[in-house]
């Protein structure tokens, strides 16, 4: 059901040294198909030192600066944001990353879904550049899977999905209740987390779209890797005992069903685990084409599908299907990061992924 635009959105747009990218984003934003008196766009100039306020206050936004060399990262930026913004002011708060393109009915969609009973909701994060690098593409291929076949069957479900950090939508009654809790170097997860744990779940709003840069090479992307894999580590050491007791205590599925998602390993992770277990097969127990023959090729024509289903419903062009041959270097690249996340002592500080 389609209702008329109702909620007033403070839209909350995180930036760190963001000159290259910022004016991109703000007039996306500004050239949504809202009612312009209900939504404000505040950009949070979070330890900038180069030219981001300026730009954003030369478009005539609203632009607050924070200056805390001690508590870095998005967490903190958005905690303070939430904290000094006159909450009153709106019915609900969207956060956009600063290398984003919005569409245009992304606000009416989010209404929508808001008068629809929604606390808290996910918009589909797309990739911008797909087809300009293997690694591009790939990461694209990621994204497929999991927003067209994994968040919105649990969203149908009636279970929680992922919080990505950009595209998110808060009401505000859940703001002034918990403001922001997260402040690891993966805060969404921490906080939809935290969420789930206090009664509220995260729909995942599939029509909501937005598009984000990607790293356009391995190297530019390792960073950015290995903090979502260190950090759903760590997440996943905080996190086990009390989503397995609150699963347990409530008999709630949705509470396992997040325990999962921090256990399963990442796609290319699990690839190469499943080739390794069947040519241990082969090696050790291969008697000729049986029974257990025919489960591994099931096994392998289950993923081969998955994967085919998730590149279908996300319309993925050609330069997609073509840079699918660097998919084993990929795999392997993967494999590495997240061993490397497995064994990471301590905290890992948040270090900014370069714009290329």
């Amino acid at each position: 059901m389609k209702f008329e635009p109702l909620h007033r959105f403070g839209i909350i747009v995180p930036a760190h040294n963001e000159e290259k990218v910022i004016a991109k984003t703000l007039h996306s934003l500004k050239d949504m198909d809202y009612p312009h008196g209900l939504y404000e766009i505040i950009v949070i100039a979070d330890d900038c030192t180069d030219n981001t306020a300026k730009i954003v206050r030369e478009m005539g936004m609203c632009c607050m600066e924070r200056f805390d060399n001690s508590k870095r990262g998005k967490g903190y930026a958005l905690q303070w944001a939430f904290r000094n913004i006159k909450l009153a002011k709106y019915d609900a708060f969207v956060v956009i990353d600063a290398d984003t393109v919005v569409m245009a009915d992304f606000l009416k969609i989010m209404n929508n879904r808001l008068c629809n009973g929604d606390k808290v909701i996910q918009g589909y994060y797309d990739v911008l550049n797909p087809e300009r690098s293997p690694s591009a593409s790939l990461s694209y291929l990621g994204f497929a899977l999991s927003r067209n076949l994994r968040y919105a069957g649990r969203t149908s479900l009636g279970w929680t999905t992922n919080l990505l950090g950009n595209g998110m939508c808060f009401s505000r009654d859940v703001i002034e209740r918990f403001g922001w809790g997260g402040f690891s170097i993966v805060e969404d997860i921490e906080y939809e987390m935290f969420l789930l744990l206090c009664g509220i779940r995260v729909a995942f709003a599939s029509d909501a779209k937005i598009y984000a840069e990607i790293p356009e090479t391995f190297a530019e992307s390792r960073i950015q890797r290995s903090r979502w894999d260190i950090g759903k580590f760590q997440i996943l050491r905080r996190f086990f005992l009390k989503l397995l007791i609150k699963g347990v205590k409530e008999k709630d599925m949705a509470y396992f069903d997040a325990l999962m998602e921090l256990l399963i390993p990442p796609y290319a992770l699990f690839l190469i685990l499943t080739i390794f277990f069947f040519l241990m097969f082969m090696a050790t127990n291969y008697n000729g084409i049986d029974i257990h023959f025919y489960i591994w090729a099931i096994i392998f024509l289950a993923l081969f599908l998955y994967t085919l289903a998730g590149l279908i419903m996300a319309r993925a062009s050609r330069h997609v299907y073509i840079n699918l041959i660097y998919a084993p270097l990929f795999i392997l690249w993967r494999t590495f990061i997240v061993i490397h996340g497995f064994f990471g002592k301590g905290r890992i500080e948040w270090i900014k992924t370069e714009r290329s």
